[in-house]
């Protein structure tokens, strides 16, 4: 009975559990996260259902929203998390959003983890690989309206577009906005509640409104 209560790095950051007994008794204390992990594999009909292409070992945990008239591509083994009551890390509030229109593109890379995250194009929005984003975050590769005023409501072929890339093993906070444009360097992290609207260095931390560099993340 030993392993039970013995530690596993895997389980702590699939479920936030760090032995198989906290797990036990955290699906007898919290069954609704035993019914979102039990459903997960019936969500998938939702991309399905959207066109969208999905690689190998995708959990959907909760419904998501997706509005696809372009093309969505998602890479393997990654989470799509818009359940406040799930295993991993859960979500705040609203659940995962993906809306292209006819000329926009989203394309991921493996092990990307969407926690409640809203991805729009019109342009192209890709992400690499091992990308953790944190609830709320809003991705737009377009400024939705015209900057002037008197188009603002109209001229929709006006509108400035520009593609979005944000590369490998970046982590962004919850409640970020990332503009259109922006290029967000490997192994960076965006502090919580940050507007990016410019090139983020590789392994760099950058927090604000606009952010801003703060500092170079030690490598080691």
């Amino acid at each position: 009975m030993s392993f039970l209560f013995k530690y596993n790095e895997k389980l702590k950051f699939d479920t936030g559990n760090e032995n198989y007994f906290e797990l036990i008794k955290d699906a007898l204390l919290h069954f609704s996260k035993v019914i979102t992990l039990i459903f997960s594999p019936v969500m998938k009909i939702v991309l399905i259902a959207n066109g969208v292409k999905y690689g190998k070992g995708i959990k959907v945990f909760g419904m998501p929203r997706i509005e696809n008239r372009g093309s969505i591509t998602l890479g393997n083994n990654m989470r799509l998390i818009s359940a406040k009551c799930g295993y991993n890390s859960g979500n705040i509030a609203g659940g995962v959003f993906m809306r292209t229109s006819k000329e926009g593109k989203i394309i991921t890379g493996d092990e990307v983890y969407l926690n409640g995250t809203s991805i729009i194009s019109e342009s192209s929005v890709t992400l690499g690989s091992r990308i953790m984003i944190g609830a709320n975050t809003v991705i737009m590769d377009t400024n939705s309206h015209n900057v002037p005023y008197e188009n603002r409501l109209k001229r929709w072929d006006k509108i400035k577009r520009s593609p979005v890339v944000i590369e490998d093993d970046v982590w962004i906070g919850a409640n970020c906005f990332i503009m259109k444009g922006v290029k967000i360097g490997k192994g960076s992290i965006i502090g919580a509640g940050s507007v990016v609207n410019n090139e983020v260095k590789p392994f760099s931390i950058y927090a604000g409104n606009p952010a801003v560099f703060i500092k170079e993340i030690d490598k080691e």
